[in-house]
């Protein structure tokens, strides 16, 4: 069974938490298996009626902030400033190899490119798709020495710190592996087979969220550190959609 579910801020219309990996952030098909709105009704003594809902989502192995309205308006203004840009979100995700160069942008149109009753697989396609802009930058470097299954000797592994400017659906997870650089774990998109089962997820997490004002509530930037299976993560100079805030939660 999952454990808690970190609260990283409560507010009386906006919860912010810290999302374990492996725990799907709604409830599923399965009503028997827990789920972060689930956990946190039976957390914070929720009646079944009560409102809580997500603006945004995070892949089932994805880790980090994850933000929850707790009444419709709330919801609403938080859509609205995911779809306007005024949300700003920064992943760290630990990869095969290094992108070249280290710091850069990557910009393409995203598709369904594979289509089963198993998965979906999104790539960069020629027409159809929805543009996608993903900002991000190398924070450290882990040299290789091929004793890692499915690791050539020599190619290692990065921490890369994504600033995503669009939210498509698995677009940090294309751009990374369509730059030779598949997260680690992330066997659909290029991680060598029987990893996902070594590692038991795909290493992606949601670091920091930087929220504008809603409502009643003042927004702020939140942030979770990841699980140590990253590593260390290098001090960072913020960027500009960065700013001291109390509501800044290090990881516990």
């Amino acid at each position: 069974m999952p454990g808690p579910v970190p609260i990283l801020y409560q507010g009386s219309s906006l919860l912010v938490v810290a999302k374990p990996a492996g725990v799907p952030t709604e409830p599923t098909r399965d009503p028997s298996r827990p789920s972060v709105v689930s956990i946190l009704r039976a957390e914070l003594g929720l009646p079944a009626d009560a409102f809580l809902q997500v603006p945004h989502r995070l892949d089932l192995d994805t880790s980090g902030v994850l933000l929850l309205a707790r009444d419709r308006r709330t919801l609403v203004a938080l859509g609205e400033a995911f779809s306007s840009r005024a949300v700003h979100k920064v992943y760290l995700a630990l990869v095969h190899g290094a992108p070249e160069p280290e710091q850069g942008r990557w910009e393409s149109f995203l598709g369904q490119v594979e289509r089963s009753a198993r998965h979906t697989r999104w790539g960069s396609v020629r027409a159809g798709g929805k543009k996608a802009i993903t900002e991000y930058r190398v924070l450290r470097r882990d040299p290789g020495s091929g004793g890692v299954p499915g690791e050539s000797p020599g190619e290692g592994r990065s921490l890369i710190e994504c600033r995503p400017r669009t939210g498509r659906t698995h677009q940090l997870r294309v751009h990374l592996s369509e730059a030779g650089c598949p997260i680690v774990g992330d066997e659909r998109y290029g991680a060598p087979a029987g990893e996902h089962a070594r590692v038991g997820r795909f290493m992606l997490h949601a670091w920091r969220v930087v929220v504008p004002a809603v409502g009643d509530e003042p927004g702020g930037c939140f942030e979770r550190e990841p699980e140590v299976g990253f590593g260390a993560v290098p001090m960072t100079r913020p960027g500009d959609d960065e700013r001291p805030d109390p509501h800044r939660t290090p990881n516990t």
